[in-house]
């Protein structure tokens, strides 16, 4: 295939996944405005006050999480849910998170965080009722960033010794683990990234 031709493709497939998540976001507001519609029409206020505070919420964590300094990390994160089925993605910035004073560059730390998270969509078990979550929360502790995996649901085995060959990566480098918690019915991860 020429170069043109594979350009094309590239485009056609980027300008897919966009759509793909253009919809995803315009399903979830319109879901909103019909649960704020019903309380209305119910003449439920006190339930509607409180389901527009979760709105505001969420939203304010999306703008938290577009201000990560990380560009490839942040649509990562807030592209992840419209792109993948099977684990359900909630990510939770607890403080101001600065990624650009850590000791690992952009493109390394968006390795390891997303390799964590695809490997985990892609082993995850899907025998439940309801789809997989993983929660991740980033913090800024004293001596560096803070990242913690919280897997509600179960991995299989073999996902679970990919994420361990990950992990053991991860430590040669300068990432700290401080918690991992990795058995058929619980992973929890726990990494430092160091300030630079």
């Amino acid at each position: 295939m020429n170069e043109m031709g594979y350009e094309r493709r590239l485009f056609t497939q980027q300008t897919d996944q966009l759509l793909d998540v253009l919809n995803r976001q315009r399903h979830d507001w319109l879901n909103h405005v019909q649960v704020l519609l019903g309380y209305l029409h119910l003449n439920r206020t006190e339930q509607g006050e409180a389901h527009l505070k979760r709105i505001a919420q969420m939203a304010m964590q999306e703008s938290m999480v577009a201000r990560l300094n990380s560009s490839l990390l942040s649509v990562f994160f807030l592209t992840f849910n419209a792109l993948n089925k099977d684990m359900l993605l909630e990510v939770d910035v607890c403080n101001h998170v600065d990624l650009t004073r850590i000791a690992l560059d952009e493109k390394h730390l968006f390795q390891l965080v997303s390799e964590i998270l695809c490997t985990a969509n892609d082993h995850v078990d899907q025998s439940g009722y309801e789809p997989a979550n993983m929660q991740v929360t980033l913090s800024t502790g004293e001596s560096g960033v803070h990242f913690r995996f919280d897997l509600a649901g179960g991995l299989c085995a073999s996902g679970l010794e990919e994420l361990e060959k990950l992990i053991r990566k991860s430590e040669q480098s300068t990432v700290e683990v401080t918690e991992w918690i990795h058995t058929e019915k619980e992973w929890v991860l726990d990494l430092v990234v160091p300030f630079a």
